[in-house]
């Protein structure tokens, strides 16, 4: 576990940014017996990263915070194990017309609604508060597995947050918010770049069926084909971690307007599909779907927070600093010859 101590502090044109942030990045294991599942996780760091104004939305991928994102995308071996835990009916679409139902494929066929309740599992059974709330959950009465959320309010002491109110404060496990899908797939820390594409780069990867080779993805395929299995889905992004281009579009948790003020407005999805051409991985790409539909092109992956932001004690400040002007913080794309 790392930890890093952040505040807020400013003065005459320049601004510090400083917060507190938990990260458990490695392999999790969830459930138990013969339905034990791992999820890897990836920490993104540089925390207070400035946002990139040139893909979509804009700005975007601004995250003032250390958090990890699975390195790999749910699969339907993870679904099916949670299902029977947790008995949460998530449902995912018969892939025998596109390459078959095996375990390692992606969940493909959740919609959000359902995504959101097996993060919610995970939460509760490492002893987390979920992440989002529903009216009636798994063993009420006239339960629902694809009914919508509530918005956390400020009746809820705990859990309700101005800035989000889809997402508790007190959860782990959590669909990622566009910026935090948009800073895994297009940052790269090292050289404090934005790039187009999430192969660290402005040209788009090599086209694959399958494989892990470094500037490769999963896309350009025939729809017959199928998406690879998750471990198997192309090369990695600048941070670690693999298919935010291509295999399968991925559900943000945030709304495609942005506000997370209305429980059934679309969602933001986005990173291509096995047989999606090259722009559709790019950072300019972003579509809205409805959080009760359900496509055979479409799944998602579960970032971690561990901990919210919290204002540290003095003498515990690690500082990163930036020039803001007018109040607003940008990262302009580096013009790369």
């Amino acid at each position: 576990m790392r930890h890093i101590s952040l505040g807020l502090l400013a003065s005459a044109g320049f601004l510090t940014l400083l917060f507190t942030q938990q990260a458990d990045a490695g392999l999790i294991t969830f459930g138990s017996g013969v339905n034990q599942f791992d999820m890897e996780f990836v920490e993104i760091g540089d925390a207070g990263n400035l946002p990139d104004a040139t893909g979509a939305p804009n700005p975007a991928g601004a995250v003032p915070y250390i958090y990890n994102m699975g390195k790999f995308e749910v699969s339907r071996d993870m679904i099916t194990k949670a299902n029977r835990l947790g008995s949460l009916g998530i449902t995912m679409f018969d892939m025998s017309p596109y390459g078959g139902n095996g375990v390692d494929r992606p969940a493909t066929g959740v919609n959000w609604n359902q995504a959101a309740r097996f993060v919610n599992w995970l939460n509760t059974s490492e002893g987390y508060a979920p992440a989002y709330k529903f009216a009636l959950q798994p063993g009420d009465g006239g339960y629902n597995a694809n009914a919508n959320i509530e918005l956390w309010t400020s009746a809820d002491t705990l859990d309700y947050d101005a800035s989000n109110p889809f997402r508790s404060l007190r959860a782990n496990y959590v669909l990622p918010s566009v910026d935090e899908w948009y800073k895994a797939a297009y940052y790269d820390p090292l050289s404090d770049t934005y790039f187009d594409y999430p192969n660290g780069s402005d040209l788009p990867p090599t086209a694959v069926a399958s494989g892990t080779t470094a500037n490769t993805a999963v896309y350009n395929q025939t729809v017959s084909q199928g998406p690879a299995d998750i471990m198997d889905a192309g090369g990695l992004s600048p941070f670690g971690i693999m298919a935010l281009g291509g295999n399968v579009y991925e559900w943000e948790e945030t709304s495609f307007d942005l506000s997370n003020s209305a429980v059934s407005s679309a969602r933001g999805v986005r990173g291509g599909s096995w047989y999606a051409s090259s722009v559709y991985l790019s950072s300019s790409n972003r579509f809205d779907v409805s959080p009760g539909f359900g496509s055979d092109s479409i799944g998602f992956r579960v970032a971690s927070l561990s901990s919210t932001a919290t204002v540290p004690e003095p003498g515990s400040l690690v500082v990163w600093s930036a020039i803001c002007v007018g109040g607003l913080c940008y990262r302009r794309r580096r013009v790369r010859k």
